[in-house]
C-alpha cells in the first residue's frame, strides 16, 4: 500500500514539475491536425459563406487524399450534393460515382445511410432519363427518314415525268 502511494506521489510530482513541458506550441498543434482536416474545415467555411466553387475544390482535395473516417465520408456526401446542383438537366454521373465510393469505402458511416435515399432517387430517375434520351434519338431519326422519304418521292416524280417525256418523243 505504501509502495503504491509512493509511486502515485512521485508521478504527481513529476507531472507538476514538468508544467512547461506539457504545454503544446501552436506549431506542433498544427502538425497534430492533419492537412486533410484543415482543408475540410475550410470547405465547410466556404459552404457557410456561400462559396460553392471554392468548397467544391477543397472537398475534391479532401476526397483525393487518403481516406480518414469521419472526414472523407462526409466530404464525399457533401461533394455529391454540390455536383447534383451543378449537373442539373443531365444524369449526374459524378454524383453517382461519389455516392458509390461512399457506399463502398464507408458502409457503416452515417453519411452512407443519409445518402441512401439520394442513391435510390438517382436510380429511379435514370430509367426515365434514358428513355427520354432514346425518344429524342428516335424522333431525330424519324425526322431524317421523313426528309429522305420526301426527297425520294420527288426524285420518283421527276423520273416519271422524264419517262413520260421520253415516251412522247419516241412516239413522234
Amino acid at each position: 500500500m505504501k509502495f503504491k502511494l509512493s509511486i502515485a506521489v512521485i508521478m504527481v510530482m513529476a507531472m507538476l514539475g514538468t508544467g512547461c513541458g506539457v504545454k503544446m506550441q501552436s506549431s506542433s498543434l498544427k502538425l497534430m491536425v492533419p492537412e486533410q482536416e484543415r482543408t475540410f474545415a475550410g470547405a465547410l467555411e466556404f459552404l457557410k459563406a456561400g462559396k460553392e466553387q471554392q468548397a467544391r475544390e477543397s472537398l475534391d482535395k479532401v476526397v483525393a487524399a487518403p481516406s480518414i473516417t469521419g472526414i472523407t465520408d462526409e466530404a464525399l456526401f457533401r461533394l455529391a450534393l454540390l455536383y447534383i446542383r451543378d449537373e442539373a438537366g443531365r444524369m449526374p454521373a459524378r454524383t453517382q460515382s461519389l455516392l458509390e465510393r461512399l457506399e463502398n469505402e464507408f458502409p457503416r458511416s452515417i453519411w452512407t445511410r443519409q445518402a441512401a435515399p439520394l442513391v435510390s432517387y438517382l436510380a429511379s430517375i435514370k430509367f426515365p432519363r434514358d428513355k427520354q434520351r432514346e425518344l429524342k434519338t428516335l424522333k431525330d431519326l424519324n425526322l431524317s427518314l421523313s426528309r429522305d422519304n420526301r426527297e425520294l418521292r420527288q426524285t420518283i416524280e421527276r423520273l416519271k415525268s422524264l419517262d413520260i417525256e421520253l415516251e412522247q418523243k419516241i412516239k413522234r
